[in-house]
Protein backbone atom coordinates (compact mmCIF):
# COMPACT_ATOMS: atom_id res chain seq x y z
CA UNK A 1 0.00 0.00 0.00
CA UNK A 2 2.85 2.33 0.91
CA UNK A 3 4.57 1.91 -2.45
CA UNK A 4 1.26 2.15 -4.33
CA UNK A 5 0.52 5.53 -2.76
CA UNK A 6 4.02 6.68 -3.54
CA UNK A 7 3.67 5.56 -7.15
CA UNK A 8 0.15 6.97 -7.55
CA UNK A 9 1.13 10.46 -6.47
CA UNK A 10 4.72 10.39 -7.61
CA UNK A 11 4.25 9.35 -11.24
CA UNK A 12 1.93 12.21 -12.25
CA UNK A 13 4.31 14.59 -10.54
CA UNK A 14 7.23 13.50 -12.65
CA UNK A 15 6.25 15.96 -15.37
CA UNK A 16 4.61 19.38 -15.15
CA UNK A 17 3.75 22.06 -17.64
CA UNK A 18 6.34 24.70 -18.33
CA UNK A 19 6.08 27.90 -20.34
CA UNK A 20 4.11 27.45 -23.52
CA UNK A 21 2.52 24.25 -22.20
CA UNK A 22 5.57 22.03 -22.81
CA UNK A 23 6.31 19.23 -20.35
CA UNK A 24 9.18 19.85 -17.96
CA UNK A 25 10.88 16.74 -16.48
CA UNK A 26 10.70 16.33 -12.73
CA UNK A 27 14.49 16.26 -12.61
CA UNK A 28 14.44 19.92 -13.56
CA UNK A 29 11.53 21.08 -11.37
CA UNK A 30 10.18 18.63 -8.76
CA UNK A 31 6.52 19.18 -7.93
CA UNK A 32 5.23 20.04 -4.48
CA UNK A 33 3.44 16.69 -4.32
CA UNK A 34 6.62 14.73 -4.95
CA UNK A 35 8.59 16.89 -2.52
CA UNK A 36 5.95 16.48 0.18
CA UNK A 37 5.87 12.73 -0.33
CA UNK A 38 9.65 12.55 -0.14
CA UNK A 39 9.60 14.52 3.10
CA UNK A 40 7.07 12.06 4.51
CA UNK A 41 9.27 9.20 3.41
CA UNK A 42 12.32 10.63 5.15
CA UNK A 43 10.25 11.34 8.26
CA UNK A 44 9.30 7.69 8.34
CA UNK A 45 12.98 6.85 8.01
CA UNK A 46 13.61 8.51 11.35
CA UNK A 47 10.87 6.51 13.08
CA UNK A 48 11.84 3.75 15.49
CA UNK A 49 9.89 1.17 13.53
CA UNK A 50 12.42 -0.89 11.56
CA UNK A 51 9.81 -1.87 8.97
CA UNK A 52 8.72 1.72 8.34
CA UNK A 53 12.29 2.96 8.19
CA UNK A 54 13.40 0.21 5.81
CA UNK A 55 10.53 0.93 3.45
CA UNK A 56 11.32 4.63 3.64
CA UNK A 57 14.98 4.15 2.80
CA UNK A 58 14.09 2.03 -0.24
CA UNK A 59 11.54 4.54 -1.39
CA UNK A 60 13.93 7.44 -0.95
CA UNK A 61 16.53 5.67 -3.05
CA UNK A 62 14.06 4.73 -5.77
CA UNK A 63 11.93 7.89 -6.07
CA UNK A 64 14.09 10.75 -4.77
CA UNK A 65 14.22 13.63 -7.29
CA UNK A 66 17.58 14.89 -8.52
CA UNK A 67 18.45 18.53 -7.97
CA UNK A 68 18.04 20.90 -10.88
CA UNK A 69 21.18 21.77 -12.87
CA UNK A 70 23.08 24.60 -11.28
CA UNK A 71 21.22 24.37 -7.99
CA UNK A 72 23.55 24.19 -5.00
CA UNK A 73 23.29 21.01 -2.95
CA UNK A 74 23.54 21.10 0.80
CA UNK A 75 26.84 19.59 1.93
CA UNK A 76 26.29 17.23 4.84
CA UNK A 77 28.45 14.67 6.58
CA UNK A 78 28.18 11.99 9.24
CA UNK A 79 25.93 9.00 9.75
CA UNK A 80 22.93 11.09 10.74
CA UNK A 81 22.79 12.71 7.29
CA UNK A 82 23.26 9.53 5.25
CA UNK A 83 19.64 9.44 4.10
CA UNK A 84 19.92 13.03 2.84
CA UNK A 85 23.24 12.38 1.14
CA UNK A 86 21.80 9.31 -0.58
CA UNK A 87 19.03 11.49 -2.01
CA UNK A 88 21.46 14.20 -3.08
CA UNK A 89 24.48 12.28 -4.33
CA UNK A 90 23.48 8.79 -5.43
CA UNK A 91 23.85 8.47 -9.16
CA UNK A 92 20.89 7.78 -11.39
CA UNK A 93 22.28 4.30 -12.10
CA UNK A 94 22.64 3.57 -8.38
CA UNK A 95 19.08 4.65 -7.64
CA UNK A 96 17.79 2.57 -10.53
CA UNK A 97 19.76 -0.46 -9.31
CA UNK A 98 18.29 -0.15 -5.82
CA UNK A 99 14.77 0.35 -7.17
CA UNK A 100 14.95 -2.77 -9.34
CA UNK A 101 16.56 -4.99 -6.73
CA UNK A 102 14.17 -7.29 -4.82
CA UNK A 103 13.77 -6.69 -1.12
CA UNK A 104 16.23 -8.81 0.87
CA UNK A 105 14.91 -11.83 2.69
CA UNK A 106 12.95 -13.79 0.11
CA UNK A 107 11.60 -17.24 0.76
CA UNK A 108 14.66 -18.48 2.68
CA UNK A 109 14.11 -16.28 5.72
CA UNK A 110 16.70 -17.20 8.36
CA UNK A 111 14.72 -15.88 11.32
CA UNK A 112 11.22 -16.99 10.27
CA UNK A 113 11.50 -20.16 8.20
CA UNK A 114 8.66 -22.62 7.60
CA UNK A 115 9.79 -26.18 6.88
CA UNK A 116 8.57 -27.87 3.74
CA UNK A 117 6.21 -30.86 3.66
CA UNK A 118 8.51 -32.35 1.00
CA UNK A 119 12.09 -31.52 2.08
CA UNK A 120 13.90 -33.38 -0.71
CA UNK A 121 11.95 -31.48 -3.37
CA UNK A 122 11.75 -28.14 -1.56
CA UNK A 123 11.58 -25.56 -4.36
CA UNK A 124 13.29 -22.99 -2.16
CA UNK A 125 16.47 -25.03 -2.59
CA UNK A 126 15.75 -26.68 -5.97
CA UNK A 127 13.76 -24.62 -8.44
CA UNK A 128 11.08 -26.33 -10.49
CA UNK A 129 12.72 -25.54 -13.82
CA UNK A 130 15.88 -27.41 -12.85
CA UNK A 131 13.91 -30.33 -11.48
CA UNK A 132 11.89 -30.72 -14.66
CA UNK A 133 15.00 -30.45 -16.85
CA UNK A 134 16.85 -33.22 -15.06
CA UNK A 135 15.62 -35.86 -17.50
CA UNK A 136 17.16 -34.09 -20.50
CA UNK A 137 20.68 -33.30 -19.28
CA UNK A 138 23.84 -35.33 -19.81
CA UNK A 139 24.83 -36.47 -16.32
CA UNK A 140 28.58 -36.61 -16.97
CA UNK A 141 28.70 -33.09 -18.37
CA UNK A 142 26.41 -31.78 -15.65
CA UNK A 143 28.57 -33.40 -12.95
CA UNK A 144 31.68 -31.73 -14.38
CA UNK A 145 29.94 -28.36 -14.44
CA UNK A 146 28.73 -28.87 -10.90
CA UNK A 147 32.24 -29.74 -9.72
CA UNK A 148 33.44 -26.39 -11.08
CA UNK A 149 30.53 -24.66 -9.30
CA UNK A 150 31.59 -26.32 -6.06
CA UNK A 151 35.12 -25.00 -6.51
CA UNK A 152 33.77 -21.52 -7.20
CA UNK A 153 31.64 -21.64 -4.04
CA UNK A 154 34.68 -22.67 -1.97
CA UNK A 155 36.66 -19.74 -3.38
CA UNK A 156 33.78 -17.35 -2.72
CA UNK A 157 33.52 -18.37 0.94
CA UNK A 158 37.29 -18.20 1.40
CA UNK A 159 37.46 -14.77 -0.26
CA UNK A 160 34.59 -13.46 1.85
CA UNK A 161 36.11 -14.69 5.12
CA UNK A 162 39.48 -13.23 4.18
CA UNK A 163 37.90 -9.91 3.15
CA UNK A 164 36.39 -9.50 6.61
CA UNK A 165 39.62 -10.40 8.39
CA UNK A 166 41.53 -7.89 6.24
CA UNK A 167 39.25 -4.92 7.01
CA UNK A 168 40.89 -2.14 8.97
CA UNK A 169 39.33 -1.85 12.48
CA UNK A 170 38.83 1.91 12.01
CA UNK A 171 36.98 1.30 8.73
CA UNK A 172 34.77 -1.29 10.43
CA UNK A 173 33.95 1.17 13.22
CA UNK A 174 33.15 4.04 10.84
CA UNK A 175 31.04 1.82 8.57
CA UNK A 176 29.07 0.55 11.56
CA UNK A 177 28.32 4.11 12.71
CA UNK A 178 27.14 5.07 9.22
CA UNK A 179 24.81 2.11 8.75
CA UNK A 180 23.40 1.95 12.29
CA UNK A 181 20.69 4.66 11.77
CA UNK A 182 19.30 2.73 8.80
CA UNK A 183 18.47 -0.38 10.82
CA UNK A 184 17.30 1.28 14.03
CA UNK A 185 18.21 0.89 17.67
CA UNK A 186 16.12 -2.21 18.31
CA UNK A 187 17.62 -4.15 15.43
CA UNK A 188 21.15 -3.00 16.22
CA UNK A 189 20.82 -3.99 19.87
CA UNK A 190 19.52 -7.42 18.90
CA UNK A 191 22.43 -7.98 16.49
CA UNK A 192 24.94 -6.87 19.11
CA UNK A 193 23.34 -8.95 21.88
CA UNK A 194 23.28 -12.14 19.78
CA UNK A 195 26.84 -11.78 18.54
CA UNK A 196 28.19 -11.15 22.04
CA UNK A 197 26.93 -14.61 23.00
CA UNK A 198 28.71 -16.37 20.13
CA UNK A 199 31.41 -18.97 20.73
CA UNK A 200 34.28 -20.24 18.61
CA UNK A 201 35.36 -22.95 21.05
CA UNK A 202 33.08 -25.39 19.23
CA UNK A 203 32.50 -25.73 15.50
CA UNK A 204 30.57 -28.23 13.38
CA UNK A 205 31.61 -30.15 10.28
CA UNK A 206 29.09 -31.86 7.98
CA UNK A 207 30.59 -34.57 5.78
CA UNK A 208 28.92 -34.82 2.37
CA UNK A 209 25.30 -34.29 3.48
CA UNK A 210 22.66 -35.01 0.84
CA UNK A 211 19.54 -33.10 1.88
CA UNK A 212 19.65 -29.27 1.74
CA UNK A 213 16.60 -28.94 3.98
CA UNK A 214 18.40 -30.98 6.64
CA UNK A 215 21.50 -28.83 6.31
CA UNK A 216 19.42 -25.66 6.55
CA UNK A 217 17.68 -26.93 9.71
CA UNK A 218 21.06 -27.87 11.23
CA UNK A 219 22.53 -24.45 10.50
CA UNK A 220 19.59 -22.69 12.16
CA UNK A 221 19.89 -24.94 15.22
CA UNK A 222 23.63 -24.30 15.46
CA UNK A 223 22.95 -20.57 15.27
CA UNK A 224 20.42 -20.89 18.11
CA UNK A 225 23.05 -22.43 20.41
CA UNK A 226 25.54 -19.64 19.69
CA UNK A 227 28.07 -21.58 17.60
CA UNK A 228 29.59 -19.28 14.99
CA UNK A 229 31.71 -21.50 12.71
CA UNK A 230 30.48 -24.31 10.46
CA UNK A 231 32.50 -26.29 7.92
CA UNK A 232 31.23 -28.61 5.19
CA UNK A 233 32.89 -31.32 3.14
CA UNK A 234 31.36 -31.35 -0.32
CA UNK A 235 33.27 -33.94 -2.32
CA UNK A 236 31.75 -33.61 -5.80
CA UNK A 237 32.61 -37.22 -6.69
CA UNK A 238 30.48 -38.56 -3.81
CA UNK A 239 27.23 -37.33 -5.35
CA UNK A 240 26.04 -39.91 -7.88
CA UNK A 241 22.88 -39.58 -9.95
CA UNK A 242 20.87 -36.58 -11.10
CA UNK A 243 18.82 -36.23 -7.93
CA UNK A 244 21.94 -36.32 -5.74
CA UNK A 245 23.65 -33.67 -7.87
CA UNK A 246 20.51 -31.54 -7.81
CA UNK A 247 20.31 -31.74 -4.03
CA UNK A 248 23.96 -30.75 -3.78
CA UNK A 249 23.05 -27.63 -5.77
CA UNK A 250 20.41 -26.94 -3.14
CA UNK A 251 23.04 -27.09 -0.42
CA UNK A 252 24.87 -24.20 -2.02
CA UNK A 253 21.62 -22.25 -1.74
CA UNK A 254 21.28 -23.21 1.93
CA UNK A 255 24.86 -22.20 2.71
CA UNK A 256 24.56 -18.96 0.79
CA UNK A 257 21.50 -17.98 2.80
CA UNK A 258 23.04 -18.69 6.22
CA UNK A 259 24.19 -15.11 6.56
CA UNK A 260 24.70 -15.13 10.35
CA UNK A 261 27.28 -17.93 10.39
CA UNK A 262 30.91 -18.13 9.28
CA UNK A 263 31.03 -20.94 6.72
CA UNK A 264 33.87 -22.81 5.05
CA UNK A 265 33.72 -25.50 2.38
CA UNK A 266 36.30 -28.27 1.86
CA UNK A 267 36.77 -30.52 -1.20
CA UNK A 268 37.65 -33.66 0.77
CA UNK A 269 37.52 -35.20 4.24
CA UNK A 270 41.30 -35.36 4.51
CA UNK A 271 41.76 -31.67 3.71
CA UNK A 272 38.97 -30.67 6.10
CA UNK A 273 40.34 -32.64 9.06
CA UNK A 274 43.90 -31.49 8.42
CA UNK A 275 42.85 -27.81 8.31
CA UNK A 276 40.62 -28.06 11.38
CA UNK A 277 43.20 -29.89 13.48
CA UNK A 278 45.78 -27.28 12.49
CA UNK A 279 43.51 -24.70 14.15
CA UNK A 280 43.72 -26.61 17.42
CA UNK A 281 40.39 -28.48 17.33
CA UNK A 282 39.88 -32.10 18.31
CA UNK A 283 37.58 -34.12 16.04
CA UNK A 284 34.51 -35.61 17.77
CA UNK A 285 32.48 -37.59 15.23
CA UNK A 286 28.95 -38.91 15.64
CA UNK A 287 29.07 -42.59 14.70
CA UNK A 288 26.96 -45.70 15.32
CA UNK A 289 29.90 -48.08 15.59
CA UNK A 290 29.93 -50.24 18.78
CA UNK A 291 33.17 -48.67 20.02
CA UNK A 292 31.70 -45.17 20.17
CA UNK A 293 31.20 -43.47 23.52
CA UNK A 294 27.76 -42.66 24.87
CA UNK A 295 27.23 -38.93 24.26
CA UNK A 296 26.38 -38.57 27.96
CA UNK A 297 29.87 -39.75 28.88
CA UNK A 298 31.86 -37.59 26.46
CA UNK A 299 34.30 -35.10 27.98
CA UNK A 300 33.49 -31.83 26.21
CA UNK A 301 35.96 -29.80 28.26
CA UNK A 302 39.22 -31.06 26.74
CA UNK A 303 39.69 -28.01 24.51
CA UNK A 304 38.29 -26.67 21.23
CA UNK A 305 36.08 -29.33 19.65
CA UNK A 306 34.82 -29.86 16.11
CA UNK A 307 31.68 -32.02 16.04
CA UNK A 308 31.33 -34.08 12.85
CA UNK A 309 27.98 -35.20 11.46
CA UNK A 310 27.98 -37.66 8.56
CA UNK A 311 25.77 -38.30 5.58
CA UNK A 312 22.08 -38.96 6.33
CA UNK A 313 22.23 -42.50 4.90
CA UNK A 314 25.88 -43.60 5.09
CA UNK A 315 27.01 -41.79 8.24
CA UNK A 316 30.64 -40.72 8.49
CA UNK A 317 33.22 -42.18 6.11
CA UNK A 318 35.83 -44.76 7.08
CA UNK A 319 38.43 -42.06 6.52
CA UNK A 320 36.73 -39.77 9.02
CA UNK A 321 36.36 -42.62 11.51
CA UNK A 322 40.11 -43.28 11.39
CA UNK A 323 41.06 -39.60 11.72
CA UNK A 324 38.64 -38.73 14.53
CA UNK A 325 39.95 -38.26 18.06
CA UNK A 326 36.67 -39.46 19.57
CA UNK A 327 33.53 -41.07 18.16
CA UNK A 328 30.28 -40.87 20.08
CA UNK A 329 26.76 -42.20 19.68
CA UNK A 330 23.29 -41.02 20.67
CA UNK A 331 21.54 -43.80 22.61
CA UNK A 332 18.26 -45.08 21.16
CA UNK A 333 15.79 -47.60 22.66
CA UNK A 334 13.13 -47.69 19.94
CA UNK A 335 12.79 -49.49 16.60
CA UNK A 336 14.21 -46.60 14.57
CA UNK A 337 17.83 -47.18 13.60
CA UNK A 338 19.01 -43.59 13.59
CA UNK A 339 17.99 -40.00 14.18
CA UNK A 340 17.38 -37.49 11.42
CA UNK A 341 20.47 -35.35 10.82
CA UNK A 342 18.93 -32.17 12.18
CA UNK A 343 17.53 -34.04 15.20
CA UNK A 344 20.93 -35.61 15.93
CA UNK A 345 22.53 -32.17 15.73
CA UNK A 346 19.97 -30.75 18.15
CA UNK A 347 20.41 -33.59 20.66
CA UNK A 348 24.18 -33.27 20.55
CA UNK A 349 24.04 -29.53 21.13
CA UNK A 350 21.59 -30.02 24.01
CA UNK A 351 24.05 -32.38 25.74
CA UNK A 352 26.92 -29.97 25.10
CA UNK A 353 24.89 -27.06 26.46
CA UNK A 354 23.92 -28.97 29.61
CA UNK A 355 27.62 -29.48 30.42
CA UNK A 356 28.63 -25.90 29.63
CA UNK A 357 28.42 -23.89 32.84
CA UNK A 358 30.58 -21.46 34.78
CA UNK A 359 33.15 -21.07 32.01
CA UNK A 360 33.51 -24.79 31.42
CA UNK A 361 32.33 -27.06 28.63
CA UNK A 362 32.17 -26.82 24.87
CA UNK A 363 29.89 -23.78 24.59
CA UNK A 364 31.49 -20.66 26.04
CA UNK A 365 29.56 -17.55 25.02
CA UNK A 366 31.51 -14.38 24.34
CA UNK A 367 34.89 -15.77 23.32
CA UNK A 368 35.13 -14.13 19.88
CA UNK A 369 38.03 -11.70 19.54
CA UNK A 370 37.06 -7.99 19.31
CA UNK A 371 37.88 -7.56 15.61
CA UNK A 372 35.93 -10.64 14.58
CA UNK A 373 32.98 -9.45 16.67
CA UNK A 374 33.10 -5.99 15.06
CA UNK A 375 33.27 -7.49 11.56
CA UNK A 376 30.31 -9.78 12.24
CA UNK A 377 28.36 -6.80 13.58
CA UNK A 378 29.05 -4.90 10.34
CA UNK A 379 28.05 -7.97 8.34
CA UNK A 380 24.81 -8.09 10.32
CA UNK A 381 24.05 -4.45 9.56
CA UNK A 382 24.68 -4.94 5.85
CA UNK A 383 22.40 -7.98 5.89
CA UNK A 384 19.65 -6.12 7.75
CA UNK A 385 19.25 -3.36 5.18
CA UNK A 386 16.16 -3.73 2.97
CA UNK A 387 18.22 -4.04 -0.23
CA UNK A 388 21.64 -5.54 -0.79
CA UNK A 389 23.11 -2.66 -2.81
CA UNK A 390 22.03 0.03 -0.38
CA UNK A 391 24.84 -0.52 2.15
CA UNK A 392 27.80 -0.12 -0.23
CA UNK A 393 26.20 3.01 -1.74
CA UNK A 394 25.67 4.62 1.67
CA UNK A 395 29.25 3.84 2.68
CA UNK A 396 30.67 5.05 -0.62
CA UNK A 397 29.08 8.45 -0.05
CA UNK A 398 31.09 8.71 3.17
CA UNK A 399 34.35 7.70 1.48
CA UNK A 400 34.30 3.99 2.38
CA UNK A 401 34.56 1.56 -0.52
CA UNK A 402 34.13 -2.08 0.48
CA UNK A 403 35.73 -4.88 -1.55
CA UNK A 404 33.60 -6.16 -4.42
CA UNK A 405 32.93 -9.45 -2.60
CA UNK A 406 30.70 -7.58 -0.13
CA UNK A 407 28.22 -6.81 -2.92
CA UNK A 408 27.53 -10.56 -3.10
CA UNK A 409 26.36 -10.84 0.52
Amino acid sequence: FFFFVLWFFGVPARRSEGKGGEEVPMTARPSRTATALLSAVMALASARSTCARSAAVCAAAAFAPRSAPGRRRAQTSGAASSSTSLRAYASKAEKAAIAKEPVMGGELDWEKFDYSDSPKLDKRFNDEANLSAMGTVDLDEWSKTEAEEDKAERRRLDDLNEAYRALDPDVVSRATDILRPFVGDDRYERIDSVLRQRTKRTKFLFENPSNPSNVWACLRTIDSFGVQNVDLVVDSGMYKGKMAVQQKRGMRTAMGSAKWLSLRNHPSTEEAVRAIKAEGYKIYASDLNPNSQDVREVDWDVGPVCVVMGNEERGISDEMREMADVTFTLPMVGFAESFNLSVATSITLAHMSAKSKDGRGALRPGDLDPHELACLRLKGLLGSLPKRKLGPILLKQEGIVLPEIFRLL
